[in-house]
């Protein structure tokens, strides 16, 4: 059975040292999914460069790939910045559609904009064909990294240190930049053409298609690649007014990023997967298990008594884990209701915010909530009847198959009040004869049995 874990980070954001697992972590799985919703004011992560060699996630044959659900708020922008080394990468949008897709081994980063209100996108990175290893590491930023000095030039031709632009408009929504990045140079490309709703495409001068994007989902792009002769191409949809496209071009040294060192496969520890799990074993009943850490986060579905779950990961209050379900997904279960064994000592830590429900709001009525009016209502009909009175004492009781309020007044006058229309439907004077009984259990002023001593 296969197994994921999930980063669910809703309303949250993730910083650069978030959502990074070790191999120890993802040999038992064999996809791992994280949901980062990207906000508009995002604390300040670094870019790609600051990633480190333990933010690294290994995809092969026990993760052959990654999932990020990626969720913008209404109006905003957000960037994903990538580092890989030989793995490919693809965005589908909501409908499962392909919207941006890269995959070659010349390509050693990526960093996206995300159009805004172009709905929810799911990221998926994995090998590329015939790799047996590949890495990546993900990070979420409020804008794009834009490093290095550039001169401007008017032409459709640039190399390092330089940037041009491409006017685009409803006769012209089109053009090209090509870009030469000398050999045995890593060089960064970087495409901006916000409001053009466009298709892009990255070619080499063998005209193999690199990266492509369309429908707009995406704004702007950056790539980090070898040495070499490419073209890059920007066709706006449905231009209103003028849109200015900028492509720059910088070396890897002057913009900041850095570029994935392979770990040595000698050098890796081969883990026991039999002595390296960590299981939760559920304790109660049944039990909620929650896209996130806390009462505040929605019910995916239900665990039970004596079930036991692998464990990938717990909140930072460690009070909540992340666990592996059998139908391939994931979900967080409190651990007051679960009990681990095994290795469960060095767990990924996930920063997501512990999100409770407060208790319910509980609002106490009269009865006759439902479709009924209510004590005080009953209180207020018989006064108004008689002015100058007050309650002084007032029950609800079935009377004659009637349920009816019996408002004592001050002035002895007893007024029946019909529980669902508020009509009074008799009154009267405690001297008054008795009513005749009505054969019910509870002895009140109107049964033929009733007493004055029963008062």
């Amino acid at each position: 059975m296969a197994y994921c874990w999930s980063c669910f980070s809703a309303r949250w954001h993730c910083t650069c040292n978030v959502n990074i697992y070790s191999r120890k972590e993802l040999i038992v799985m064999k996809r791992l999914f994280y949901f980062i919703f990207l906000i508009a004011l995002l604390v300040m992560a670094f870019p790609a460069l600051a990633q480190q060699d333990t933010n690294l996630i290994t995809l092969d044959d026990a993760t052959p790939a990654i999932d990020v659900v990626i969720t913008l708020p209404p109006d905003a922008t957000g960037t994903i910045s990538l580092d890989l080394a030989l793995a490919a990468v693809r965005l589908t949008d909501s409908n499962g559609e392909i919207v941006f897709a890269a995959a070659d081994e010349r390509l050693h980063g990526l960093e996206f904009n995300i159009a805004p209100n172009s709905g929810t996108h799911t990221l998926t990175v994995e090998r590329l064909p015939g790799v047996e290893k590949a890495y990546v590491s993900v990070v979420s930023l409020p804008e794009m990294s834009i490093g290095g000095t550039v001169e401007f030039v008017s032409a459709n031709a640039i190399t390092l240190n330089e940037e041009t632009t491409l006017s685009l408009d409803a006769n012209n929504p089109g053009g090209t930049v090509s870009v030469e990045i000398p050999t045995e140079t890593i060089g960064v490309i970087t495409a901006t053409f916000p409001g053009a709703s466009a298709t892009t495409q990255l070619v080499d001068s063998n005209g193999v298609l690199l990266a492509e994007s369309t429908g707009g989902h995406v704004d702007g792009l950056t790539f980090v690649l070898d040495g070499g002769s490419y073209s890059f191409t920007v066709l706006g949809s449905n231009l209103t007014e003028t849109v200015i496209s900028g492509v720059r071009s910088v070396s890897v040294v002057d913009s900041g990023f850095a570029v994935i060192e392979v770990p040595d496969s000698s050098t890796e520890t081969v883990v026991n997967v039999s002595t390296s799990v960590c299981t939760a074993t559920i304790t109660a009943s049944a039990v909620n298990l929650r896209s996130g850490p806390g009462t505040g986060y929605s019910v995916l579905g239900y665990a039970y008594r004596g079930e036991s779950y692998p464990v990938g990961g717990q909140n930072q209050e460690k009070n909540w884990i992340v666990i592996g379900t059998q139908d391939g997904n994931s979900a967080w279960v409190s651990l007051s209701v679960a009990q681990m064994q095994g290795s469960c000592d060095t767990l990924t830590v996930f920063d997501i915010p512990t999100q409770n429900n407060a208790p319910a709001q509980i609002t106490i009525t009269e009865v006759g909530s439902n479709q009924e009016i209510s004590r005080q209502q009953a209180i207020q009909i018989a006064e108004a009847a008689y002015p100058g009175t007050r309650a002084v004492d007032v029950k609800q009781e079935y009377e004659r198959g009637l349920l009816v309020w019996e408002v004592k007044l001050s002035n002895r006058m007893e007024v029946y009040i019909d529980a669902v229309t508020g009509e009074i439907v008799y009154q009267k004077n405690k001297n008054d004869d008795k009513e005749h009984d009505d054969d019910r259990e509870h002895d009140d002023d109107h049964d033929d049995d009733h007493h004055e001593d029963d008062d």
